[in-house]
C-alpha cells in the first residue's frame, strides 16, 4: 500500500511518498481504508522526536474511512461500515490503517469523513476535559483559553451543552468566528482584553495555551473553590490546578459524531488537500507558523 514515510526522525524534508507492506489484522483490530486524516499537533511532536518516534515511520494519529476487514473478536463493526478513530501514533498517513475496536466509532450517514476526523483528537480532548476533567455543571461560569482551536472549540460546545455560561479568548479570525457561531459566548481578544478585570468569577478555566501569563491570569480570575485545567502545563503549586491528559475512547468519539449528526455540535475545517508528502509538509509548516482557521484535513480518493 501507499503511505507517507518519514525517513529521518526530526527532518520533515525527509517525508516521502512510498510503497510499504500491507497490513494484517489481529483479533481485536479493524482494517480501515483511509478516506481522510487530520493533521494533529501531536504528529509534529512525534515526528520531531520529542514524543518518541523512529526513522522510517508513518506519522498520523486520526483516521476516518471504510472498514475493509475485521479481526475474529470484533463484534461492533462489519465490512462496509464508515469509521473514525483517534489512534495516537497509529500510522494513519497511509491508504490503510489498523484501528483497535475500543477506539473506533461509527460515522453517521450525514457526517462527512472530513468532519468526522476533524473532531476525534482535539475535539475528544476538549469534550473530555470539560465533562470528566472539570466536571462542569449547569449554572457554572467557564473560561476557555484558545477557544478557536480544535480543543477549545469543542470545550466551548461541551460547556454550553452542560448548561454553563461560557467565555473564551481568541484573536483575529478566531475571535470573529466564535462571535459569529456562538453569540451566547463572551469572547475576549487575548491581545487587548484583560480577563481578570471582573475579579474571580469563573468556576472553571480550560487552558489550551499554557504560558505563565495565561496561567497567572487564570488563577486570578478563578474562584477559590474553582479549578484551572491545562492540557499544556504539567504542574503548578496552586491547589486549584488540574493537569489533564485525554485517554482515547471510541465511546467518546461516538458521542461527538452523534452530536455532529444532530447539529448539537459543529466542526470547523480550514482546508482539505490530497494526502501526500508534499501536502503533509505544507500543513506542518502552517501549523508551526500559526493562524490556522480550523482543522487541516488530508484526503484519500477511493
Amino acid at each position: 500500500m501507499k503511505a507517507v514515510v518519514l525517513n529521518r526522525l526530526g527532518d520533515f524534508d525527509s517525508l516521502v511518498d512510498a510503497e510499504v507492506r500491507d497490513l494484517k489484522v489481529s483479533a481485536d483490530e479493524i482494517l480501515v481504508k483511509t478516506r481522510a486524516v487530520a493533521v494533529d499537533p501531536i504528529d509534529i511532536k512525534i515526528g520531531s522526536g520529542s514524543r518518541g518516534g523512529r526513522d522510517g515511520m508513518i506519522l498520523g494519529s486520526s483516521v476516518a474511512g471504510d472498514v475493509v476487514a475485521v479481526g475474529r473478536n470484533v463484534r461492533g463493526f462489519k465490512v462496509g461500515d464508515r469509521l473514525a478513530a483517534n489512534v495516537r501514533g497509529g500510522e494513519t498517513y497511509a491508504e490503510e490503517v489498523l484501528v483497535p475496536e475500543r477506539l473506533a466509532a461509527h460515522i453517521p450517514d450525514n457526517v462527512t469523513y472530513a468532519a468526522a476526523v476533524s473532531v476525534v483528537l482535539g475535539g475528544q480532548t476538549g469534550y473530555s476535559g470539560i465533562v470528566r476533567g472539570l466536571q462542569v455543571k449547569a449554572g457554572q461560569h467557564v473560561l476557555v483559553h484558545g477557544g478557536s482551536g480544535s480543543v477549545g472549540l469543542m470545550a466551548i460546545q461541551a460547556a454550553l451543552d452542560a448548561g454553563a455560561e461560557v467565555s473564551a479568548t481568541a484573536s483575529g479570525w478566531g475571535l470573529q468566528m466564535l462571535r459569529e457561531k456562538f453569540p451566547q459566548v463572551t469572547v475576549f481578544d487575548y491581545k487587548t482584553d484583560d480577563v481578570t478585570t471582573n475579579g474571580a468569577v469563573y468556576d472553571a478555566v480550560y487552558d489550551t495555551v499554557g504560558s505563565d501569563r495565561v496561567l497567572a491570569a487564570s488563577f486570578k480570575a478563578t474562584k477559590q473553590n474553582g479549578h484551572v485545567l491545562s492540557i499544556v502545563s504539567r504542574s503548578h503549586r496552586d491547589p486549584r490546578f488540574v493537569h489533564f491528559f485525554n485517554q482515547a475512547s471510541g465511546e467518546t468519539v461516538q458521542t461527538l459524531l452523534d452530536r455532529l449528526s444532530s447539529g448539537r455540535f459543529i466542526s470547523v475545517i480550514d482546508s482539505e488537500l490530497p494526502l501526500s508528502a508534499d501536502n503533509v509538509r505544507l500543513d506542518y509548516a502552517r501549523l508551526q507558523q500559526g493562524g490556522v482557521h480550523g482543522k487541516l484535513i488530508l484526503t484519500v480518493e477511493r
